[in-house]
């Protein structure tokens, strides 16, 4: 037998150069098969190794240090008959982006990344608005591909941009010396998107990843308004995914991929539209043999059918048949479900599903069931339950989702799943009251499905819509949804049954002081009783009205309600990651804000929510210097004391400070072996900020300046300057 030789391998070093590095990953290719070679990286440091037996091969470092900017640095090498290093030279990148004809848009989000034959990718650089480099390199097949969203200058969550652009561009084969791609406004094409809001206009987000041969699944995005229309100009002729997530980014919609043509204009369709129900994507619970699987996804979906789900909801399911309980699971996940064993034989069966959700970001759609009645039998293979979907279409609703006092038209219509069945709707109901009582309304149905005409009381706040459908399958359904859009009434504090708040405490008590940095953190408690108990409660803050604020910090996670007692809960939430120049971005959020809470009992018949339940100082963050000269100074001679009021701006891209002007500010002496400082004059800050004055030098001791503060700066004192007086 012939012995097989091993092929011979060579240490490689990979070293990044002329850089402080942290953390990077590598990407290491063979250039003749396209085959991924492991790397020895441990992810830290700039250095790398592998054994690498004689061929070519071509390299990719990422190297993204936090609030640095992003580096994509490549090398291609051939490895003959030794070991070598290669360095991969930071001072060789080049930045790369792509630039419009547009004077007031600058990058707010990037993807870049390197791809390679055979589906290859590494990188996805990019960070918000820093900047991304990229060594220039020339490899047949690679290219660099740059997908960049451009906002208005300054532009926040709290000051969403009223356009948008969404850029992409390929560098194929050849990265030149100057890898930046230049587009005009009027190459591109232009989309126009109404986003509606839900109920309250809070903050959305609007997020793309562009199809370019590879699916990366990079989704970046910026904020946009809700209760507003966008105006986006895209790249033409690409592809682009679309998702539209609703204030913390718990709630998806799911938008059809679009390509548009260049020099076209396009009205979009309305996103968001009321009321969100199961979608026609995602409700497939299913049944092979005797196991039934019971997964009702997308069930907040809009009324154009963009799939929607939010993840901040919980879901219940009841299985029965015969009178017999065959599953049932309450307080999942929207992303969970559950299984039930069936007999083979046919049987008819009873399934409940029924979500409910309550958040900061939306009034609407706070419940949403299904009560079906389907007949099944065993398959060999796996098939959707044979279920009735009703949807529901509401006209005339405001960019809230809201009716005005004109008549709204509702259109219900009901499809089977799996089946051929022939439907009808036989009833369709209305509730201003949150489905304790129901009104009917007339049905007119024709070829094109059933409507109803409604004219909402003009006190409601809320209409619930209840929708019943039968077919000859002997299937039937009941759909409800609660609060499925906004009425003309005014949508104030609610209180139904004993469920009370007490003792709300923001940040400690304390005001919310909030320096440039990014990922600032605090949180807030309140105290929850019902005598069932307490199931759920939350609180965000917010500036402005309720309805349409103009500032909004909401918790990162669902609060948590910890059971003190039977009756009483503490619900706790963590408001993480603020970032005033990206959250915030107006100097004038700060002040006075306001504090939203509700709680909901046990029992589910009981609730309190409070739009004001507490007003809380959200400050910006103060500095204060001091500096007393001449050191050392003789005894009655005169000491000039200087110093600079400042505070943060949280408009600025440079995380600064600037001067806090014509402010009243005290300068304070304590003597030397006492602890207590005196008040000796208090004078005016100047415009930029700046603090002068003179006083008599006549004992040793330390001068300071103090600033007691405003309703918008939190208050601050220098630290003291010691001076000896000789």
């Amino acid at each position: 037998m012939t012995a097989v030789q091993a092929t011979t391998t060579y240490s490689v070093k990979f070293s990044i150069t002329n850089a402080d590095v942290t953390t990077k990953s590598i990407a290491l290719w063979n250039r003749s098969t396209w085959a991924a070679v492991p790397v020895n990286d441990d992810g830290y440091g700039p250095d790398a190794t592998a054994k690498l037996a004689p061929g070519s091969y071509f390299a990719v470092a990422l190297h993204s240090d936090y609030g640095q900017p992003s580096y994509l640095l490549t090398r291609a090498f051939t490895v003959t008959t030794s070991g070598l290093t290669v360095k991969l030279d930071q001072k060789l990148a080049k930045e790369t982006a792509i630039r419009t004809d547009d004077t007031t848009a600058a990058r707010d989000a990037a993807a870049v990344w390197i791809s390679a034959p055979g589906g290859n990718l590494a990188g996805f650089a990019g960070r918000g608005m820093d900047k991304v480099y990229t060594t220039p390199f020339s490899v047949s097949g690679v290219s660099l591909r740059i997908h960049e969203v451009l906002t208005k200058k300054g532009s926040s969550a709290s000051v969403p941009s009223p356009y948008r652009y969404d850029l992409t561009h390929s560098f194929n084969n050849t990265v030149p010396s100057s890898p930046i791609a230049s587009v005009t406004r009027a190459s591109l094409a232009k989309a126009t998107t109404p986003i509606r809001a839900q109920g309250v206009a809070m903050r959305a987000y609007l997020q793309t990843v562009p199809q370019t041969g590879e699916w990366t699944g990079v989704f970046i995005g910026d904020w946009v308004k809700t209760g507003a229309t966008t105006t986006e100009y895209v790249t033409p002729g690409i592809s682009y995914s679309r998702l539209v997530y609703y204030g913390t980014g718990d709630h998806s919609l799911l938008l059809p991929d679009r390509t548009l043509a260049a020099g076209t204009t396009t009205a979009g369709p309305t996103v968001g539209a009321a009321p969100f129900g199961p979608g026609p994507a995602g409700n497939r619970s299913t049944r092979s043999s005797t196991k039934m699987s019971l997964t009702e996804l997308a069930t907040l979906s809009d009324a154009a059918g963009n799939s929607g789900i939010d993840g901040r909801s919980m879901s219940s399911y009841l299985l029965t048949s015969g009178g017999q309980t065959l599953a049932s699971a309450d307080g999942l996940s929207p992303h969970s479900g559950l299984s039930a064993t069936v007999p083979s034989a046919t049987a008819t069966y009873q399934l409940t599903h029924t979500l409910t959700r309550r958040t900061g970001y939306s009034r609407l759609s706070t419940l949403v069931r299904n009560e079906w009645t389907f007949t099944s039998t065993g398959s060999s293979s796996s098939r959707a339950l044979p279920l009735i979907d009703t949807s529901f279409a509401v006209s005339a609703l405001n960019a809230r989702n809201a009716a005005g006092t004109d008549p709204v038209t509702v259109d219900v219509t009901a499809a089977t799943r799996n089946s051929e069945a022939v439907e009808t709707v036989t009833a369709l109901e209305y509730s201003t009251d949150d489905g304790t009582t129901w009104t009917q309304l007339p049905l007119t149905t024709t070829d094109i499905g059933t409507t109803a005409t409604l004219t909402v009381p003009p006190t409601a706040a809320y209409v619930s819509l209840r929708a019943t459908a039968v077919n000859d399958e002997g299937g039937s359904v009941r759909r409800t949804v609660i609060r499925a859009f906004g009425g003309p009434g005014i949508q104030g504090d609610e209180q139904a049954g004993t469920t009370k708040i007490s003792n709300l405490v923001v940040n400690g008590g304390k005001p919310v002081v909030l320096t440039t940095a990014e990922f600032q953190e605090f949180k807030a408690t309140f105290t929850a009783t019902d005598p069932s108990g307490i199931a759920e409660g939350d609180l965000f803050l917010y500036h402005g009205s309720y309805d349409a604020p103009d500032g909004v910090l909401f918790g990162s996670w669902p609060a948590t309600c910890t059971a003190q007692s039977a009756t009483t809960s503490i619900c706790e939430t963590h408001l993480a990651y603020v970032w005033p120049r990206s959250t915030l971005g107006l100097n004038s959020l700060a002040g006075t804000w306001k504090v939203a809470a509700w709680a909901w009992s046990k029992d589910g018949t009981s609730h309190t929510d409070l739009h004001a339940a507490k007003s809380v100082l959200v400050q910006r963050h103060s500095k204060l210097t001091a500096n007393a000269s001449p050191e050392p100074i003789a005894k009655g001679k005169t000491l000039t004391v200087t110093g600079t009021l400042t505070q943060a701006n949280w408009q600025s891209d440079t995380k600064a400070y600037v001067g806090y002007g014509s402010q009243s500010v005290k300068l304070q002496f304590r003597k030397k072996g006492t602890t207590t400082y005196k008040t000796i004059k208090t004078i005016k800050s100047s415009s930029t900020g700046a603090l002068k004055t003179t006083v008599t030098a006549s004992a040793d001791g330390y001068w300071r300046f103090s600033f007691a503060g405003t309703t918008t700066t939190q208050a601050v004192s220098a630290t003291g300057d010691y001076v000896d007086v000789r």
